[in-house]
């Protein structure tokens, strides 16, 4: 009777061991299955990744390939590609491709910038004259002044001197235009200026702005209390809606504001800006400008009629652009006023409210992106 307890024991000893070895075999094989499952996904995900890169590779040696049709699937080997672009944004252009292997997707994007305006590379850009007309006219003009008509000089006394001047320029080269924002099928009217601006302030944070809406005179002095704005728009009806910019102190340092009207804006300037600040204008209607003291400022000046210099009786200095759709005139300027270049966009990136403006003879978008990412 022991002997056969012990047999038993023995068998049972052995069925354990056996189901031991099974459970580990199985345990061991199922390892196996999904290591070689992962090592499987983590080869097509691979190879869909590279043959997204591979996509935006392709975009970047021929970017019209998606011109006609928008979107391409590009098969490659035992995957594809789905290559597709995306110009809704005005500031850049999305080129998407998405990777295909094996049932493994990988997206991934680039940006390439819109190309800035060519106005943004002249200290003057003036579609139409530059007129002197005050008894007594000086100014410098520093770098590049770029015009379609030509300087017409009445004054009865004038010193003008132009470091790099080309005149007759095809007007399409020295002007900014407004885009068809209310969609009517007709750019650069004032309906299309007030709904560009409408919706331009809603992409920016509400803290960041201020809209103003009247027919009179807004008085504006650029001032700490500004800080953190970058747009201020001014709204009337057409050439109403002025603003007067009057300084009393200087806006903070590398504070980039614009002020935007409907009408005109007339700046006068006294006092030195601070450092690394920029005070930008957008004009419909005409700009003005005056100076009784010694002053300077930053930014681009933009105005859809005639810029206009007149009683400056102290040093005067501009850094920056002025951009002129209606001309140029320098009226009496009895010290002297100054005009130097400087590029006022940060980056490559507009000052605020001048993104998605066209014009300028430029179109199109960067030739290399600056982005990358994968989504």
């Amino acid at each position: 009777m022991k002997k056969l307890n012990n047999k038993g024991s023995i068998l049972i000893l052995a069925y354990i061991f056996m189901f031991a070895l099974v459970t580990l075999s199985t345990g061991f094989a199922l390892l196996n299955f999904t290591e070689l499952n992962s090592a499987r996904r983590y080869h097509d995900l691979t190879a869909a990744l590279w043959l997204g890169e591979s996509g935006l590779n392709l975009f970047q040696k021929d970017q019209t390939r998606l011109d006609s049709k928008g979107a391409e699937t590009i098969p490659i080997g035992e995957g594809s590609i789905y290559l597709t672009k995306d110009d809704s944004n005005p500031l850049y252009r999305r080129v998407i491709s998405i990777g295909n292997y094996g049932g493994s997707k990988r997206t991934v994007e680039t940006r390439y910038p819109a190309k800035t305006s060519d106005v943004f590379d002249n200290t003057m850009s003036i579609k139409g004259n530059l007129e002197i007309v005050g008894k007594k006219t000086m100014a410098t003009i520093n770098q590049k002044i770029r015009m379609s008509g030509e300087v017409v000089d009445k004054s009865s006394y004038s010193g003008i001197f132009i470091e790099d001047k080309k005149e007759k320029v095809d007007e399409r080269l020295v002007a900014l235009t407004y885009p068809d924002a209310d969609e009517n099928g007709r750019p650069d009217e004032f309906a299309d200026f007030v709904e560009f601006n409408r919706k331009l302030i809603k992409n920016y944070p509400e803290e960041e702005t201020v809209y103003l809406k009247g027919e009179g005179t807004f008085t504006i002095t650029p001032d700490s209390s500004l800080k953190g704005k970058k747009i201020i728009y001014v709204e009337g009806q057409e050439g109403n809606g002025n603003v007067m910019i009057q300084f009393s102190g200087a806006l903070p340092k590398g504070q980039n504001l614009t002020i935007i009207s409907t009408g005109t804006v007339t700046l006068n300037q006294v006092g030195f800006s601070a450092n690394n600040s920029q005070l930008n204008v957008i004009a419909w209607s005409d700009y003005y400008e005056s100076a009784a003291l010694p002053g300077s400022h930053k930014g681009i000046i933009y105005t859809h009629g005639t810029a206009n210099f007149v009683d400056i009786h102290d040093t005067s200095i501009t850094n920056g652009s002025v951009v002129a759709n209606g001309g140029i005139r320098f009226g009496d300027i009895w010290s002297m006023k100054s005009f130097n270049y400087a590029d006022t966009r940060s980056k490559g990136a507009v000052p605020p409210g001048f993104e998605g403006l066209v014009g300028g003879g430029t179109s199109g978008y960067a030739e290399h992106p600056n982005s990358w990412k994968e989504i």
